[in-house]
């Protein structure tokens, strides 16, 4: 526990000493929280005719939710990708913590504050305002959502060969990801199930119960879990063999 502890100490200072891991640390999630205040009391007002508000909000709040994960597994690749160019991993082997435990480690602690960030945000984006959103069953949707940033992060470490790779993955990733919010664009019926397999849609079905009901779909949660944890597992064991 003492050597978990001293690891997050240094992780964070590693965070601290890069200008670009500090913004998406500390500054993303406020600049996140800021803008939606803006959109909701500064540029709505103004527009109101032009929007249905809280439809728009509630896509919009969906497409905030989804980025929160992605930053912080953002960082968690990227940490993991410097270590592993610093030979880290390799001198894991004789150290006092396992190998497996520290990649663990490594998604918990960045999932951690994914989870904290998606916590916070509903209430003080001012973006559920006037849904039927309900807190206590976002909760366990928002920690579905939290789930994606291992998923994203060890998607990343697993085949991205250095930085520039990686950027690349995040950037075709960023778009792909994205692309289950168009269901809510589109009255697509049933056929909104074709971007079943992109892992957070999964999460989005959850969350627009959340925002439309006030309840929690256990079916789209349950599967949501599943398939994260399955995807999870998979990379895991990809990222073992291949580093």
């Amino acid at each position: 526990m003492v050597y978990i502890l001293k690891l997050a100490v240094n992780d964070l200072r590693n965070i601290i000493r890069d200008r670009m891991f500090v913004f998406l640390f500390f500054a993303y999630p406020v600049m996140l929280i800021v803008i939606s205040r803006i959109i909701v009391h500064l540029i709505a007002p103004r527009i109101e005719n032009m929007f249905r508000l809280a439809g728009e909000f509630s896509v919009l709040f969906m497409f905030f939710t989804i980025a929160i994960p992605m930053i912080f597994s953002f960082l968690a690749a990227f940490l993991i990708l410097d270590e592993r160019d610093e030979h880290l991993l390799t001198v894991l082997r004789v150290m006092p913590i396992s190998r497996n435990s520290y990649i663990i480690y490594r998604m918990f602690f960045m999932s951690l504050f994914a989870f904290i960030v998606l916590l916070i945000f509903p209430p003080l984006s001012g973006l559920v305002d006037g849904t039927q959103f309900s807190y206590l069953a976002y909760i366990p949707v928002a920690l579905l959502f939290a789930l994606f940033t291992p998923f994203s992060a060890l998607l990343v470490s697993s085949f991205a060969q250095n930085k520039v790779q990686a950027f690349a993955i995040f950037k075709i990733g960023g778009t792909v990801f994205m692309l289950p919010i168009f269901a809510f664009f589109l009255n697509l019926g049933n056929l909104k199930y074709i971007f079943s397999p992109i892992p957070n849609f999964w999460s989005i079905m959850s969350l627009d119960s959340v925002l439309q009901n006030g309840t929690l779909d256990i079916v789209h949660l349950g599967i949501g879990f599943a398939y994260h944890i399955a995807l999870i597992g998979a990379l895991f064991y990809i990222f073992n063999k291949k580093n």
